[in-house]
This record gives C-alpha cells, structure tokens and sequence, in this order.
C-alpha cells in the first residue's frame, strides 16, 4: 500500500489544502509542519489536527488558492515522529479521529511502542498506533465544533486542569495495581 510522502507535503507547507476529500477526516487548513511519518495542519478555525500519514487518502490543493497569511502561529505540540508527538501528549485531553464511530476522546494516559492508554471518564481504552488517523488536544478538542464564551473557556480551562491532576492520580493507580 502506498503513502502520501513527506517530500510531497513539504512542498505543501505554508499552503491552503484540503486533507481527504470527505467524510469525518476531511479537514481544510494550511500546512504549518511536515516530520517523518505525520504532518500537522492548521485548520481555518485555527485548531490544529495531526495527521498520520498511512491514513491519507488525498491531499487537494485548488490552483487558485494562494498561499495562506497564518500570522504568527500558537504554540504546538510536536515530535519528530508520531510515537514522540504521543509522549509529548502524555496527560492531555485529546480527541482521536475527528467523527464518526471511530472518534473518541479522553486523558491520554500513557503511550507505549505499539498504542496509547487513554482514560474515557471511568474506563481505560488501548488504541494501536495504526488506527489512530488523525488527532488534536487540549482546548482544541473541545472546542473544535462549539463556539464557546469566554466563561465557558475558563471553565473549561479548570475543567482541563483537574482532568489532568485526576489522570495522573489514575495513572499512579494504574501503574501501581500493574
């Protein structure tokens, strides 16, 4: 099986594309970085996804799109392959494909060589690697389709505080009862 490259995408970096060309992993953005085996993409609501590539079906850049004026970029997680991208997430709200019956979102707990432990309210999910298409974190996950008020951003910025302080107390448990 073939896979869009990273050669491909770097040419791609600072451009307008759409990743995919429907369905829940579609996303429109600009290309802000390219590493060995994901990129990570800005999209217009300025939440930014990290995709795999082994999952890309396409990548659509409109010729007549010019290149997109992103400005001065938020700080962004990052890793030079996907499994570092992961241990820099450790203890993260994070949301694991963007739709469908494959999403699902939670505290990423721990992160081995082959998948992820997440904590989904009281349960602990593994996920491989593989079937991780596409990710994003933190606020972003759960703001990506409400328009939230400023009050409720605070509440959820506490809310995500706590979230993390109780997923390190259940990591502890976890590793512990191991």
């Amino acid at each position: 099986m073939s896979t869009i490259s990273s050669d491909l995408l770097y040419g791609l970096i600072g451009e307008s594309v759409r990743v995919n060309r429907g369905g829940p992993e579609s996303q429109k953005g600009t290309v802000v970085a390219v590493y060995s085996d994901h990129f990570i993409l800005l999209s217009e609501n300025r939440t930014f996804y990290y995709y795999q590539f082994q999952h890309l079906k396409s990548i659509t850049k409109n010729a007549k799109d010019v290149a997109a004026d992103i400005g001065v970029l938020p700080t962004f997680a990052q890793g030079e392959d996907f499994q570092g991208l992961l241990q820099n997430l450790k203890y993260r709200w994070v949301k694991i494909n963007r739709g469908g019956p494959e999403k699902i979102e939670g505290i990423l707990q721990d992160v081995s060589s082959e998948y992820v432990t997440l904590i989904v309210k009281e349960e602990v999910v593994q996920i491989p690697h593989f079937h991780i298409k596409s990710m994003n974190y933190g606020l972003q996950a759960l703001e990506e389709d409400d328009y939230q008020s400023n009050n409720q951003k605070s509440d959820q910025t506490a809310y995500v505080q706590y979230s993390r302080a109780r997923a390190t107390r259940q990591s502890s448990r976890y590793n512990r009862s191991k």
